[in-house]
């Protein structure tokens, strides 16, 4: 049995996680000083829940992902795809908003005027500082992320045959999402919650 919320004793199966405080660190970290006093704390608000609710889907997707044969399932099987487009969405969430923030820095803006930035300007600004080298496959991941998310746009669908819920399966959409944010949490991965699973 999976509990979302914590308890005193840890019954079998209940997958610690984190608080949005606990976050907030790690976030204060990796959001540039540079930013407006009102666009930082807010930027670092709603980034600080979404981890939080990646935590909690990264906890329940794995389980069901990685039952041993025999064993129950976790998840009906619709919310194991649902889950994994909801942490694809937050995981896209996350990375456009450091992307942007980063973006932001790299040419002397603090936000406070609300420029629109562009996913070609967030995603090389994004990788600049998390996988300059392209050693983590930053950008592949993050393609794979996005490409995926795309693929369940309804319009035209026609004539779109690769619109198809299957998409959402484990190795093609979460796996890159989770690698993208993996990779992320690798600077400054003192301040990550100890507890974390989206190392």
């Amino acid at each position: 049995m999976f509990f979302i919320t914590q308890s005193d004793v840890r019954p079998n199966g209940w997958v610690a996680i984190s608080t949005s405080h606990q976050w907030e660190m790690w976030l204060h970290h990796n959001i540039p000083n540079g930013l407006n006093a009102g666009v930082r704390p807010r930027l670092k608000s709603n980034l600080k829940h979404l981890l939080v609710g990646m935590e909690l889907k990264t906890a329940l997707i794995e389980p069901h992902q990685n039952r041993g044969p025999g064993e129950r399932e976790v998840l009906f099987e619709p919310y194991f795809q649902n889950f994994i487009l909801e942490f694809c969405v937050a995981a896209f969430s996350v990375l456009e908003g450091l992307g942007s923030a980063q973006w932001l820095a790299q040419n002397g803006q603090d936000g406070g005027n609300g420029p629109a930035i562009s996913r070609n300007q967030w995603l090389p600004a994004l990788a600049a500082v998390y996988d300059e080298n392209g050693e983590h496959d930053l950008l592949n991941n993050v393609g794979s992320t996005l490409s995926v998310r795309d693929k369940l746009h309804q319009d035209r669908i026609g004539i779109r045959e690769n619109i198809d819920w299957h998409a959402f399966s484990y190795e093609a959409a979460f796996m890159p999402a989770r690698r993208a944010i993996a990779t992320l949490l690798l600077r400054h991965a003192e301040h990550v919650p100890a507890n974390s699973n989206l190392r």
